[in-house]
């Protein structure tokens, strides 16, 4: 066993109706790390899920009306024992070796970052790899894209730290899509330190049916919470370069893209996996 953080707290909210969700759990149950996993579901299928999954602690989520983000809190609120470090993970991705590490190397640091976040990887509904999301490396340039309408990192595999879940206070549950953006934007607008890792910490996948293809309601609830949390007007100069060196950075990720999907942008991959009536 390596040796993580005193304990690290994984969440998986569910409906428990995944076809994708024994190869999550599976991800998560693969980690060698000192962690507790935390599936949050629908009181009614609680049981059933804890007989599948003996080695999570499944408990009932706060019901449809909070949906996934009130999930997120009800776990972090009943989670079993001490925790150190916090992640979730939804039920159709997964969480990879990178992320292991990243939970190993980063609550040694002397005085560690109070978010980590490494490299998240684009998967179909059959586990074909199709390229590694585009990213910013520098949170310094985080404000000028955001302002652009560019998320620069993905919360599959980020890492938070207990102190930073505290004085957040949860997910804000009146967003259906993005309350992940909002919480780790509330935490780096206050001030918190991020640190990226090259490392392949986890995997998006893109399938029919998932919530993230309403690309419509996801750019309302982005523009909203960026224009909550970064209010003050960047220059148009340094958005312009914020721009250029992010998509130089990313240049091969936007080919292999190309190669595995042709010239589609994040949003077009993802109504390419949304449900059609």
């Amino acid at each position: 066993m390596i040796a993580g953080p005193s304990r690290l707290l994984v969440v998986t909210p569910t409906l428990g109706r995944s076809e994708f969700l024994d190869r999550s759990v599976a991800s998560v149950a693969a980690l060698p790390l000192e962690l507790v996993h935390v599936i949050s579901a629908p009181a009614e299928r609680c049981q059933l899920l804890q007989r599948r999954f003996p080695r999570a602690s499944v408990i009932a989520d706060a019901g449809k009306a909070v949906g996934l983000y009130g999930a997120l809190n009800r776990a972090l609120e009943d989670a079993p024992g001490g925790w150190d470090w916090f992640t979730y993970i939804n039920d159709d991705d997964a969480l990879l070796p990178g992320f292991a590490e990243v939970a190993r190397r980063h609550p040694r640091r002397p005085a560690p970052e109070a978010v980590a976040y490494g490299d998240v990887e684009l998967i179909d509904g059959s586990d074909r790899r199709i390229a590694r999301v585009t990213i910013e490396r520098d949170p310094a340039w985080f404000a000028a894209l955001l302002q652009q309408g560019i998320s620069p990192l993905m919360q599959q595999g980020m890492l938070f730290s207990r102190e930073t879940v505290r004085r957040l206070g949860g997910f804000d549950t009146r967003y259906r899509l993005c309350a992940d953006l909002d919480f780790w934007l509330r935490a780096y607008a206050a001030g918190s330190r991020f640190l990226h890792y090259p490392a392949r910490v986890a995997q998006f996948r893109i399938h029919r049916g998932q919530l993230s293809g309403d690309t419509e309601v996801t750019r309302r609830e982005q523009d909203q919470i960026v224009r909550s949390h970064l209010p003050a007007p960047i220059s148009q100069g340094r958005k312009r370069w914020a721009l250029w060196r992010y998509r130089a950075e990313n240049l091969p990720r936007y080919m292999a893209r190309i190669l595995s999907r042709g010239p589609k942008t994040s949003y077009q991959l993802l109504q390419g996996g949304a449900s059609r009536p």
